[in-house]
């Protein structure tokens, strides 16, 4: 038996003002299932829903799933949503008018410009937090607008089940003391899930930025300038704890593989001596040297020296 507060969310949930106009893939649903992925995932952890690159790929994801001939759009659903009552708007400081007479907002960069962030009813929230209700909520939108995708969708979150998972536990590797030889985790293959729990770990942890220049170019389907590199390639330590990994855009990535980049103890660039800053592009990197880098927020996560070390030694170009 349901409680009467879920009983009234379904009804809601059942009911939503999807586009019918435009063939059999609301946006709202879709959206709804994002936040319920993030949610389960620990991802949003409070009541304030927030525009973010992770938010935009799951979208992206469940839409892939469902819609191939049309583009997807996520400001639409962020915003319409308010018109079923139990999702609410917050604008920016000095936005709260343009907010309050706003019939539609149709792109990203508007919204974002006057949206700081959506929350739902505290009710709805509790019920989302608490992994039985959110799980009833999540399938009453897939039997109500996704019946003839139930297999598709269900196969997705399981996967992304299995992501998450291994995202946390290479997480709570760093726990232990390091070391490259005896990965808490042994990874057998190279498998989708491995990859994709490696490089979400990564991106979260430096926030989608460039360890080295801090470049953060970041689209709205999850897609990133930025790498989730090994310091020690994964084919030589079998290792994906986050110790081994740093983020680094795509000229970064290459020149620290190619061993035109590395960084000291410290976690200062160092740039081969074979880099002259008087050549006509080199400079892009010799103005590196001695600049500290990007580090994530605990020191738990800090790379580890143990591989920056081999880097210097098997890697750097002297």
């Amino acid at each position: 038996m349901f409680s009467n507060t879920l009983q009234k969310y379904l009804q809601k949930f059942k009911k939503l003002r999807v586009d019918k106009a435009h063939g059999e893939a609301p946006h709202k649903p879709l959206l709804l299932l994002a936040v319920i992925e993030l949610i389960e995932q620990g991802q949003i952890q409070e009541n304030k829903i927030f525009l973010s690159p992770d938010l935009a790929e799951s979208f992206m994801k469940y839409w892939a799933k469902v819609v191939t001939d049309r583009r997807p759009n996520i400001a639409l659903p962020f915003f319409h949503l308010k018109g079923d009552g139990f999702w609410h708007l917050h604008a920016n400081t000095g936005y709260e008018n343009a907010l309050s007479v706003a019939s539609r907002i149709r792109s990203i960069s508007r919204l974002r410009e006057v949206i700081a962030y959506a929350s739902l009813d505290d009710n709805l929230f509790a019920l989302l937090v608490a992994p039985n209700d959110r799980e009833v909520i999540r399938q009453t939108l897939i039997r109500t607008y996704f019946p003839d995708f139930e297999h598709e969708i269900e196969s997705l979150i399981a996967e992304e089940h299995q992501i998450g998972e291994y995202r946390q536990l290479l997480l709570r590797q760093v726990e232990y003391a390091f070391s490259h030889q005896q990965p808490i985790v042994p990874i057998q293959t190279d498998t989708p899930i491995r990859t994709a729990g490696f490089r979400k770990a990564i991106m979260r942890m430096y926030d989608y930025t460039c360890a080295v220049c801090r470049l953060r170019i970041v689209t709205m389907d999850g897609e990133s300038a930025a790498d989730a590199a090994h310091i020690m390639p994964f084919h030589i330590s079998q290792n994906d704890d986050v110790r081994n990994g740093i983020s680094l855009c795509k000229l970064h990535h290459w020149a620290f593989d190619k061993g035109l980049l590395s960084l000291s103890k410290n976690y200062k660039v160092i740039v081969s001596e074979l880099m002259s800053d008087r050549r006509p592009t080199e400079w892009m990197l010799t103005e590196l040297r001695d600049k500290s880098i990007l580090l994530p927020e605990h020191e738990l996560l800090y790379p580890a020296q143990e591989v920056l070390a081999w880097h210097r030694e098997e890697v750097l170009r002297k």
